[in-house]
């Protein structure tokens, strides 16, 4: 039995209840986010399990993919502090089209690492076929990083001085919360990129997601996971009470 697994699948467990509560206290406004948390928290649990089943083909796959949904959680989360905060950089509608290229850019980099990582899996393809799949996990890796890029500078954007709002408002200040835990997790969330990308790079065993160094699974993946979902859960439980309070409302 792999323990880190044993020990992943029995975390998220938990930790998926609280997400689904957050996921519902959070209802409208919040629900993007919160169902791509609890999206990641169900992957890593199934993950958890095909290791400890000793399947590590299907859990090198489910790892390679888990890292799609905490980066659109972020993405959510990010989306839903703005709205509290009242931050109206571009009309809303655009907003939103601006969010939605932002899922399809992610999953456009979500699909060469599943199909490359699959290809792998298998253990059964040649040399060309091989290089053709650590090219695609590449390209996939790639546009991941580039979207923690980007979500970064989003974050980074939204936190600054807000103008015309009420920043004594009880919603802004609830939406500040979720602001600085997207962009505290956003640390954690690119150590985990990083080491994907560097992982699958270099296809170095010991770096391996699944099977490498138990260290550097731990510092470097598992950590930086669980800091991250942490750090989401806790600002969801703060501001629970969010729909209860009046909208922010521009001074300009």
């Amino acid at each position: 039995m792999n323990p880190l697994s044993a020990a992943e699948l029995v975390i998220y467990a938990i930790l998926s209840i609280p997400v689904l509560y957050i996921c519902v206290r959070h209802w409208p406004a919040g629900v993007l986010g919160w169902f791509y948390l609890c999206a990641f928290c169900t992957l890593r649990i199934v993950a958890g399990a095909m290791s400890i089943n000793s399947n590590s083909g299907a859990a090198s796959i489910i790892s390679s993919v888990g890292l799609s949904p905490l980066i659109l959680a972020a993405c959510g989360i990010l989306h839903e502090a703005r709205e509290h905060r009242a931050i109206k950089l571009l009309p809303k509608p655009f907003e939103w089209i601006v969010v939605l290229m932002f899922h399809v850019f992610v999953s456009g980099g979500l699909a060469p690492v599943a199909i490359g990582a699959s290809a792998l899996a298998t253990h059964s393809s040649d040399a060309a076929s091989a290089s053709r799949s650590l090219k695609l996990i590449r390209a996939g890796m790639g546009i991941m990083t580039a979207s923690w890029v980007f979500l970064v500078i989003g974050a980074v954007i939204s936190a600054l001085p807000a103008r015309g709002v009420e920043k004594n408002a009880r919603r802004f200040r609830e939406g500040t919360v979720l602001l600085y835990s997207v962009i505290f997790s956003l640390v954690f969330v690119g150590i985990r990129v990083i080491y994907s990308l560097v992982a699958f790079t270099t296809q170095e065993a010991y770096l391996s997601p699944v099977n490498g160094s138990l260290t550097i699974r731990v510092l470097l993946r598992f950590l930086p996971e669980l800091i991250a979902t942490l750090s989401f859960i806790f600002a969801g439980i703060q501001t629970r009470r969010l729909h209860q309070y009046s909208p922010v409302v521009s001074k300009v």
